[in-house]
C-alpha cells in the first residue's frame, strides 16, 4: 500500500519498504535514474521519478510495456534524501560532494560515496523537520542520530558504526576542520544548498569515550523571521516592550538559560524599529539571521575580534541602537552600560533564571548599582514551551510525529523599570525586596504567564512542569 500525506501526495522519505517491491530496480539504477519501482502487478506499474529526471518517463514505459505505468514526481531534495535514509550501504567514503558558491548542495547524489548522501539525506531531513540541531553521538554498538524539534531531542535513524569514521571526515571537510585531528575538541561552520534555500550549520566536535560526537547547529541565514507579535508575548507584555523600543537610551535586556528564544526575541525587536532613520549595528556570535537595513558584525575570538573590542569601535560609527549579542565578562558590561549612558539604546542577552536577576548579575560583573539604575529600563526573562497541536489537539498525529505538540510558543515576564525600583537598584536592594515591591503592581510572573498558557489551552501542564515553570 502506497504511503501518502495529508494532501494525496507519495511521500519517498518514508519508503523504506522498497525493495520489497516485486522487480524492484538496482540500487545503482535507482541512484543513476533516479526512479525507483512503487508497487508492480500484472496490469501497472507505479514508479517515483525525481522532478529533474522527468525525461527518462518514457524510456521506462517502453521498459514496463506492456504494462501501464503511472508516475510520482517527487523533489529532487526528497529523492536525494530517500537515497541517503534507504539505498544507501555503508562503505567507505570515496569522493566528495560537488561544492558551490553557495555551499555543499545537500541534493547531489555521489554513487561512489555513500557517506555524502546519508550526512546530505540528514541535513536535508532536519531543515524539512524545522529541527534547530543534529546530534550524532557514536557508542559501543552503533551511531545515533538525533534531531532537536521544537526543543526536544528525538533519535531519527541509527547508522553502522563502520560508517562512522567517513561521516565524521565528510563532516569536517565541509567545515574546514583538521580531519586528522581527533583527539581535540574542533569548531567550525559549513554552509549548504538545499534548492532555494542556503542554510549554515555551526559544527561542535567533541572527542569522547567511544569516539567522537558531533552536533551541527541549523541556522537559516536568510532575510525574514517572527515579529514580536508571532513570539507569544501575552498582550500586556507585548504593550510593555513595544513601548521599550520606544525610548532613545538606555538598556533593554532579554535573559533566560540557552535555547530559549532571546536572540530571536531581540531579532523580532530590532525589525519594529525604524531601520530608515535610524543606523541600528548588531555584534552577534553568530550572526543567526540577516535582516535587511542594519550593520551586522559577526565576532571572531581567533583574531581578537571580540564583543569588547567591537563594541568600542562601533561608537565611533555613530549608531542610535546597538545589540551586543551577550554580556559575558565584565568588560563587554562596562562599555554595553557607558554606551547606553552616552545616548545609545542597547540591546542584549544575559543567562539568569528570571527577569529581576538581570540586576543581581550585572552588579556581579562589576557594573555599580548606580549606573545600573540609570540605564535599565527593561529586562524580559523568557522560556520556550510546546504548543498544543492544533490538528490534533494534543492527541497526536503525522503533522506532529505523534508527540502532540507542534511549534513553540514564549513564556515570559517583563520588568520595566520605574522610579521607585531605580532608586531600590541604586540602594542596593535585595531581588527579593523588588519582587514584593513588583507584587503590589500587577508583576506577572513566568509561573503566572505559564500557568494562563495552560488555561488558554496554548499548551499542557506537563510541559510547563519540563520547563520548571510549575
Amino acid at each position: 500500500m502506497i504511503k501518502r500525506k495529508a494532501d494525496d501526495a507519495f511521500d519517498i522519505t518514508e519508503f523504506s519498504w522498497h525493495r520489497e517491491v516485486a522487480g524492484q530496480y538496482t540500487d545503482r539504477f535507482i541512484k543513476a535514474s533516479r526512479c525507483v519501482k512503487v508497487s508492480d502487478s500484472e496490469e501497472c506499474v507505479t514508479v517515483a521519478v525525481s522532478d529533474s529526471f522527468r525525461d527518462s518517463i518514457g524510456i521506462l514505459r517502453q521498459v514496463h510495456s506492456p504494462k501501464k505505468l503511472k508516475t510520482e514526481i517527487v523533489k529532487d531534495s526528497r529523492f536525494a534524501e530517500f537515497i541517503g535514509r534507504f539505498v544507501e550501504k555503508p562503505e567507505e567514503e570515496k569522493e566528495e560532494a560537488e561544492c558551490t558558491g553557495s555551499g555543499f548542495r545537500l541534493e547531489d547524489i555521489n554513487s561512489d560515496a555513500p557517506a555524502v548522501n546519508i550526512i546530505n539525506a540528514i541535513c536535508l531531513e532536519a531543515i524539512r523537520r524545522n529541527a534547530s540541531d543534529i546530534h550524532i553521538q557514536s557508542t559501543k554498538s552503533d551511531v545515533c542520530v538525533r534531531f532537536r524539534i521544537d526543543g526536544v531531542l528525538q533519535t531519527v535513524r541509527r547508522l553502522e558504526r563502520s560508517i562512522f569514521g567517513t561521516v565524521v571526515s565528510r563532516i569536517k571537510v565541509m567545515s574546514s576542520l583538521n580531519v586528522m585531528e581527533n583527539r581535540l575538541c574542533q569548531d567550525g561552520r559549513m554552509s549548504v544548498q538545499a534548492g532555494s534555500r542556503r542554510p549554515d550549520f555551526r559544527v561542535s566536535v567533541v572527542p569522547s569515550v567511544t569516539g567522537q560526537n558531533i552536533v551541527l547547529r541549523l541556522f537559516n541565514l536568510e532575510s525574514g523571521g517572527l515579529t514580536l507579535g508571532q513570539l507569544g508575548f501575552s498582550d500586556e507584555n507585548l504593550a510593555k516592550i513595544t513601548s521599550a523600543l520606544s525610548l532613545p537610551h538606555g538598556m533593554i535586556l532579554a535573559t533566560g538559560p540557552t535555547g530559549s528564544g532571546k536572540t530571536t526575541t531581540l531579532h523580532a525587536m530590532l525589525r519594529e524599529m525604524d531601520r530608515e532613520h535610524l543606523k541600528i549595528v548588531t555584534i552577534e556570535d553568530p550572526v543567526e539571521k540577516v535582516i535587511d537595513g542594519i550593520e551586522q558584525i559577526q565576532v571572531n575570538d581567533g583574531i581578537g575580534l571580540t564583543f569588547g573590542s567591537v563594541l568600542r569601535r562601533i561608537l565611533r560609527q555613530d549608531p542610535d541602537v546597538i545589540m551586543v549579542g551577550e554580556i559575558r565578562d565584565a568588560e563587554t558590561a562596562g562599555l554595553a552600560v557607558r554606551s547606553a549612558l552616552t545616548g545609545h539604546l542597547i540591546l542584549s542577552t544575559l543567562h539568569t533564571n528570571d527577569s529581576v536577576s538581570a540586576v543581581t548579575r550585572l552588579r556581579n560583573l562589576g557594573v555599580e548599582p548606580y549606573l545600573i539604575a540609570g540605564v535599565l529600563r527593561t529586562s524580559i526573562a523568557q522560556r520556550l514551551v510546546r504548543k498544543i497541536c492544533p490538528e490534533c489537539g494534543g492527541s497526536g498525529c503525522a503533522g506532529c510525529g505523534s508527540t502532540g505538540y507542534k511549534g513553540r510558543t514564549a513564556v515570559s515576564e517583563v520588568f520595566t523599570a520605574d522610579e521607585q525600583t531605580a532608586h531600590m537598584i541604586e540602594q542596593g536592594f535585595s531581588e527579593s525586596d523588588i519582587r514584593s515591591y513588583l507584587a503590589k503592581h500587577r508583576f506577572v510572573t513566568l509561573q503566572e504567564d505559564a500557568a494562563g498558557k495552560v488555561a488558554d489551552g496554548i499548551s499542557t501542564r506537563e510541559e510547563i512542569m519540563r520547563e520548571g515553570l510549575a
